[in-house]
């Protein structure tokens, strides 16, 4: 069993009489801790978490700052700490591990619901794949983005093409690797689905946008059609449905590059529910044979898994759509081929109005500081901001941005997360406690981790947003162009009310 000894994030307390900005600098010189103790000899004091320390704070003593420490010995196991964390009347940052009664170290709450209750060299094995995701998806997101700068290029034919290829690969590979961290997870951590309003007939459109020209060059055709009322609209994860979509449509192709492959979604009212019936037709023979029929049949089990049926992808599908509540099959083509169909029942809602100054223009030449440790991250957001008619300057952390923000010279800053010496969600607090202009600035946050709980996190810290890598050029426009209206209309009533 997974004991707390395992997952230590800090072995060194602080002092009490620590000045809380060393305390900041043991932060930012340890990106992966999330919680420090205050421990005056053999005894703790307290505990610090990472983002409680404010600018006004940093000439305060440890102690002065510091949270009650709830103290606990290292045999302790993970779900039993996960208990302790989620039973307790107050929150908690973390927790003091101790051993023999003598300090060890910390874990931060995060870090225990975020561990997997899994034993021996699975949990290693997670652990690893995902790390190797991080590390590898920070230079994916870095080739897709300049990809989608070179395509707004003039470019030759050729060139064009292999732009093209260059993404696809890219975005072909993170697919892959995304697959294979929510699948190894299995059943220790459910999927993240994120409902909203969507109209129905815009997420068809998606699909054939996604396919139209991709198939056209392999010498197949895909064929989107939607069989419901224009305006219907629902609640549910669009992005998880056209996940579903592209995956076994991608398996289509791959299985069989001749014929049509039609893609299809049926809307029916069930009392105050829809009914989708999803299919994906191939008239080619792909997807009727038995290797493809076996990965929706039985438990799920790695060995089930092969490139010559779809690989991960179909896997993931069946994922997708039984933690959906949904019901996925495979059926046999009158003829050729065969077909996959997933059924899913969704709440529906009344389509909300659009507002007309969606994505319009920024309509001002804001002067734009971009926040980012790496360097092909900096240089597509300043491209974007000249794009949208926007100057920027950039800063390489979080410690610079706070000096760059103190000027009160930017209209809007675009803060990364994870960055060495202070992340973007200390940079923001330390901002937010800045005199004057200087700290009301708007900052989105650009993150390749937009986790809803997590998003939470950053816009409780003084973000007003954020947007999630690789960039969108147009999602971007969106997020700067309601920070800059809001901040226009905030600075507006001010002026009012003085």
């Amino acid at each position: 069993m997974i004991t707390l000894i395992s997952l230590l994030e800090g072995v060194d307390g602080i002092p009490p009489e620590s000045p809380c900005s060393v305390v900041r600098d043991r932060f930012r010189d340890a990106p992966g801790c999330d919680l420090l103790a205050v421990v005056e000899g053999s005894r703790t004091l307290g505990v610090i978490a990472r983002g409680s320390i404010r600018g006004e704070d940093m000439a305060r003593a440890a102690r002065e700052v510091m949270s009650p420490a709830l103290l606990i010995e290292g045999h302790v196991t993970l779900d039993e700490a996960r208990a302790l964390v989620l039973g307790h009347r107050d929150p908690l940052p973390g927790l003091v591990v101790t051993e023999s009664g003598e300090f060890r170290g910390v874990v931060s709450s995060r870090a225990i619901m975020a561990a997997r209750s899994v034993d021996g060299p699975h949990a290693r094995q997670l652990r690893f794949l995902e790390l190797i995701s991080r590390e590898m998806r920070t230079p994916l997101n870095g080739v897709l983005a300049v990809s989608e700068l070179l395509q707004r290029q003039p470019l030759s034919i050729d060139s064009q093409a292999y732009v093209r290829t260059i993404t696809e690969s890219a975005q072909a590979t993170l697919r892959a690797l995304n697959d294979a961290v929510e699948l190894s997870q299995g059943d220790f951590k459910p999927l993240d689905f994120q409902p909203r309003p969507v109209l129905l007939r815009d997420l068809m459109d998606a699909v054939q946008s996604q396919w139209h020209n991709t198939a056209s060059k392999g010498g197949a055709t895909v064929l989107v059609a939607y069989d419901g009322e224009p305006n219907l609209c629902a609640s549910l994860d669009s992005a998880r449905v056209q996940q579903v979509f592209d995956r076994l449509i991608e398996a289509a192709l791959t299985l069989n590059r001749k014929g049509a492959v039609e893609a299809s979604l049926q809307v029916a009212r069930v009392g105050e529910a829809l009914r989708l019936t999803a299919r994906v037709r191939d008239t080619g023979g792909g997807l009727a044979s038995d290797r493809l029929i076996a990965a929706f049949e039985g438990g799920f089990s790695t060995e089930r898994i092969d490139p010559t049926n779809g690989g991960l992808g179909l896997a993931i599908c069946r994922r997708v759509i039984e933690q959906m509540q949904g019901h996925i099959r495979t059926e046999r083509n009158v003829g050729a081929g065969g077909s996959v169909v997933f059924e899913l029942m969704v709440d529906e809602v009344v389509e909300k109005a659009v507002d007309a100054n969606a994505g319009a223009p920024i309509g001002r030449a804001a002067h734009v500081l971009v926040v980012d440790d790496n360097a092909t991250n900096r240089m597509v957001a300043e491209a974007l901001c000249e794009m949208f008619d926007c100057s920027s300057e950039t800063a390489e952390d979080g410690a610079e941005a706070v000096d760059a923000a103190r000027t009160g010279r930017f209209d809007l800053i675009l803060m990364d997360i994870r960055m060495p010496r202070m992340d973007g969600v200390e940079a923001t607090l330390a901002i937010r406690a800045l005199p004057g202009q200087a700290g009301q600035v708007p900052i989105i946050a650009l993150t390749a981790n937009a986790d809803p709980e997590d998003a939470k996190t950053y816009l409780a810290s003084g973000m007003h947003s954020v947007v999630e890598k690789p960039i969108k050029p147009e999602k971007l426009l969106a997020a700067m162009t309601a920070a800059l209206g809001d901040a226009a209309a905030d600075g507006a009533s001010a002026s009012a009310a003085a």
